[in-house]
């Protein structure tokens, strides 16, 4: 383990027999191209940029749905929750479990064999869009950020999202075909908690560094 890139000359001292080799070797500690790495896949700092400012956008939405929904001490109480969790969205730790999550799911759909197309991930854009469209203060952030280079980076994003929501339908005909008599509401929830195990396993399968 050495303390920070750059070059170093290595000795190695040999002994057999009661005879002693030396060795020097060259070797170079690259700089980290990111913050964590996923079986050798660097999470950059600009992916947790990304998703630090998708979850200040969810909030932008969040409370100008509540100013629209509330008055008086109700917006009050409501505007100070999502004030708090600007903690959350600060948290590098929350956004890298949630970029480890989602690319663990969607490796495990490659795995699996299924794949997102072209359409797919522009179904799913034009849906998210939609609702972005909805809200004045989304669309200044968006605009403020650079909305080519936004919706660039989420079509990336959605790649992965369309992959992992395979996985899902995937536990959901699973669930069905095993209880057929099973509601729907009660299909989804062992659904959704089996893929919860199966996130797990996966991401416990996957060489994770974080730096």
């Amino acid at each position: 383990a050495l303390p920070m890139p750059g070059k170093y000359e290595i000795l190695f001292i040999l002994e057999k027999d009661g005879e002693k080799t030396e060795k020097v070797i060259s070797y170079e500690v690259e700089k980290p191209q990111g913050v964590a790495s996923i079986n050798g896949e660097w999470i950059t700092n600009g992916d947790v940029d990304f998703y630090r400012f998708i979850n200040y956008l969810q909030l932008a939405i969040n409370r100008e749905t509540d100013q629209k929904r509330y008055t008086g001490d109700q917006l009050k109480e409501a505007l100070a929750y999502w004030d708090s969790q600007e903690k959350l969205v600060e948290d590098q730790n929350q956004l890298l479990t949630q970029i480890i999550r989602l690319r663990s799911m969607a490796m495990l759909a490659e795995e699996k064999g299924h794949s997102a197309t072209d359409v797919e991930v522009e179904t799913e854009i034009d849906k998210v869009r939609a609702q972005y469209d909805q809200f004045e203060s989304a669309n200044a952030m968006i605009n403020e950020y650079g909305a080519e280079k936004f919706w660039e980076t989420e079509k990336q994003q959605y790649q992965l999202i369309v992959l992992s929501q395979k996985v899902q339908k995937d536990m959901i005909e699973k669930v069905k075909k095993e209880n057929p008599e099973m509601s729907q509401q009660e299909i989804n929830f062992q659904a959704q908690k089996q893929y919860e195990e199966l996130l797990v396993s996966q991401v416990n399968s996957l060489k994770i560094v974080i730096l």
